[in-house]
Formats: structure tokens, sequence, C-alpha cells
């Protein structure tokens, strides 16, 4: 599984605060590996349609996440504050692997 996940926006969208996250789950120890595509697959599966970005998130970051396995990709992109933490748990996850 190929993670890709990239950070943009925050406080006046500063270009130093960008943020490219991508880790191959093949290239991992195999519990790392089923812990991070776990995580993946718990942020696609709890994804919901995209709502409008809040006038009052200007300051927030933007995230968006790809995930390859196979030949699927999917992707979702998605702004803070987070309504479901699994995606503080995948964001954690990739920080240590990369």
């Amino acid at each position: 599984m190929l993670i890709n996940l990239n950070r943009s926006g925050g406080f006046a969208a500063v270009p130093g605060l960008g943020r490219k996250l991508s880790v191959d789950t093949s290239s991992l120890p195999k519990n790392d590996a089923e812990q991070l595509e776990s995580a993946a697959r718990a942020v696609l599966s709890g994804r919901q349609p995209p709502e409008p970005t809040p006038p009052t998130a200007g300051d927030h970051y933007t995230y968006h996440l790809t995930v390859q396995e196979g030949s699927a990709s999917h992707s979702l992109t998605v702004t803070e504050p987070f309504e479901d933490p699994a995606m503080d748990t995948l964001i954690d996850l990739l920080s240590s692997c990369s």
C-alpha cells in the first residue's frame, strides 16, 4: 500500500508549513505496515461526503490523502479539526515512519 499525505494551508499559508509524507508499506516491518494499513483503511471507511470548508477555517490545515493498493486508488481531502479521530492516528503513524 502506498500512502501519500500532503498538508497545506495553515496560518497565512506560509510555504514552509506545508508537509508531504509518503510511505510504501512494503518497505516497513510487518507490524508497522499492518498498523499503518489498518489506520488508512479506518480513515477511508469512515469518510463522508465533503463538506464546505467553514469560513472560520482559514488558518486550519487541509490534508490531501491518497491511498493506492494494487490497482485501486482512493483520495480524500479533509480540513482541521477532524471529525474522525482515525485521521489523527494515521498522521501520527505516517510521521513516525517517515
